[in-house]
C-alpha cells in the first residue's frame, strides 16, 4: 500500500477564506474534507459557538504526496503570519491509503 501524508488543519472559521485563497495560490489542497463547525479548546482559546465562547473552528483533512504537503504547510504558515493571534494548527503524519 502506498504511504501518503495526512494533513489535519484546525483553524478559526474567520480565516477559512484566506486559507483557501493561499492554498489555491500554491496549487495545493484542491481535494479535501472539511468538518464544520468544530468545537473545542486549544492553546488559542475555546470555541463552542455559544454565547460564552461564540467563535467556531473548522477541520480540514487532506491526503497528499510530500510535494503537496510542503506547499500546504507554506500556505498555512502564510495565513498564520497574517493572523498571528487566530487559532491555526497543522498536524501531518504518514498514512497508509486503502481504497475500499
Amino acid at each position: 500500500m502506498p504511504l501518503r501524508t495526512r494533513i489535519e488543519i484546525i483553524a478559526n472559521q474567520a480565516v477559512e477564506e484566506d486559507l483557501l485563497d493561499r492554498l489555491q495560490a500554491h496549487k495545493a489542497g484542491s481535494r479535501y474534507t472539511k468538518v464544520a463547525p468544530a468545537f473545542g479548546r486549544g492553546t488559542s482559546g475555546e470555541r463552542h459557538g455559544d454565547h460564552i465562547w461564540p467563535e467556531e473552528s473548522f477541520i480540514m483533512l487532506v491526503y497528499c504526496d510530500a510535494d503537496e504537503r510542503d506547499r500546504i504547510i507554506q500556505a498555512v504558515q502564510e495565513v498564520k503570519q497574517l493572523f498571528p493571534d487566530e487559532g491555526i494548527k497543522l498536524f501531518s503524519f504518514e498514512a497508509e491509503i486503502r481504497e475500499i
